[in-house]
């Protein structure tokens, strides 16, 4: 579980790459309409409004994939956040599970139905969406239950290696 890719996070654009991505595109449809004014320029038609018009075609051009840059990476960093959150619910968890053979017997169960509980929890509260009809959930530890928890975690022996 300790493979360094997995807990790497993707690098999301900068806000220099995205502008400069912008702008690119936007000088590059104005170079792409200056091109074909100087053709029709050849052909008789010109006038300097066109490279005007051109001009104000490829700033809105780039203000339009700014805007989409700009919401592309606002989703990107929003899908992180809900993704490094689930991932620490659920390892929290997954570490209570992995200690309870080292707990008395009867705690066990009560460890387990805690940790199923707080996974249970982070996907109906973290992720995105509403459960289905049908999807039940096991009803929640007692407050009394909650108490000979904790008391079971503070039983837990760490393995000797």
């Amino acid at each position: 579980m300790n493979n360094p890719g997995m807990s790497r996070i993707p690098k999301v654009p900068s806000l220099l790459r995205r502008v400069g991505f912008s702008f690119l595109l936007g000088f590059g449809l104005f170079l792409l309409g200056a091109i074909l004014q100087g053709m029709l320029n050849q052909r008789g038609i010109s006038g300097i409004s066109a490279y005007i018009d051109d001009l104000v075609m490829g700033a809105m051009a780039g203000l339009v994939i700014f805007v989409y840059e700009q919401r592309r990476s606002k989703d990107l960093t929003q899908k992180l956040a809900v993704i490094s959150s689930m991932n620490h619910h659920v390892r929290n968890a997954l570490q209570t599970i992995s200690y309870v053979p080292y707990t008395e017997q009867g705690k066990q169960i009560l460890l387990i139905q805690q940790s199923v509980n707080r996974i249970q929890w982070a996907l109906r509260e973290i992720l995105p969406g509403e459960p289905s009809e049908g999807e039940k959930f096991p009803p929640s530890v007692g407050v009394a239950n909650e108490k000979a928890a904790s008391s079971a975690e503070a039983d837990y022996k760490m393995p000797v290696r």
